[in-house]
This record gives C-alpha cells, sequence and structure tokens, in this order.
C-alpha cells in the first residue's frame, strides 16, 4: 500500500490539521471519512485506489479525444468527475464536468487540449492528496 502523509514521511495524522487548499476540499475528505466510519485504513486504500485508477482514466480519455470518440470521452470524463468529487477535487471535478457537457451537447472543440488540461488538474490533485493530513471525523 502506497502510504499517504503530511509531508514528512509519517502516515496521516490521526489529529485534524488545516487541509483546505485550492485544490482539494476538505469537507469533502471529511464526508468521504464520515461515509466509511472514520476507518483511516479503508480510507488509505480508497486513496491508493483512486491513485492507481486515475491515470487509466485520463489514458481511455486521451486515445478517446484522439480517435474523436465522443461517447468513450463522456464516459471516462464522468467517472474521473466523480472520483474527483469523492476526494474534494474541486478543479479537475469542475473540468470534467465541462467536459462531459460539451460531449453530451456533441461541442468538444479541441479535446486533446481539455484532456491536457485534466491531466494537470489531476496531477495537481493526486499531489495534494498525498502531503494531506487526515482531518478528525
Amino acid at each position: 500500500m502506497r502510504n499517504f502523509h503530511d509531508g514528512t514521511g509519517e502516515q496521516p495524522s490521526a489529529r485534524g490539521s488545516k487541509l483546505s487548499t485550492d485544490i482539494i476540499d476538505d469537507n469533502a475528505i471529511r464526508r468521504l471519512l464520515s461515509v466509511i466510519g472514520g476507518d483511516r485504513e479503508d480510507f488509505l486504500e480508497l486513496m491508493e485506489e483512486f491513485e492507481e485508477s486515475t491515470p487509466l482514466l485520463v489514458d481511455k480519455m486521451k486515445q478517446a479525444a484522439t480517435e474523436a470518440n465522443i461517447d468513450s470521452l463522456r464516459i471516462s470524463a464522468h467517472s474521473l468527475k466523480s472520483n474527483a468529487r469523492d476526494f474534494g477535487a474541486v478543479q479537475l471535478a469542475s473540468l470534467c464536468e465541462a467536459l462531459e457537457l460539451a460531449c453530451k451537447n456533441q461541442d468538444v472543440p479541441a479535446p486533446v487540449d481539455k484532456v491536457a488540461e485534466i491531466e494537470q488538474a489531476l496531477e495537481a490533485a493526486r499531489e495534494a492528496l498525498r502531503g494531506m493530513t487526515l482531518p478528525d471525523v
């Protein structure tokens, strides 16, 4: 299991600390922790799944954008949006939602550029999550 920590090399703290950034909404983290009963090990497993699965979704989005496969692009954007919302990755979720809507409307100018922007937002979110301290529930 990958370690997520507070920047000191330690596992996420049992004590709450300021988590809000412009990238991650700490309220979403608290909600997710609450949904899983405050179990930090379960939370870390969910984070590991996020770490592993989200780059695969972006890869699918890249392929769909290159092939102009709007349906596949919409489905992947929707899935990534949901994952991003669960972890409070506000900017990432917003970009995915905009792309999903554009796909529904069959109006996706520069899809490769939009996916590149999503990929950058994903990397920022993953980095912020790796360095966070878990809040109290």
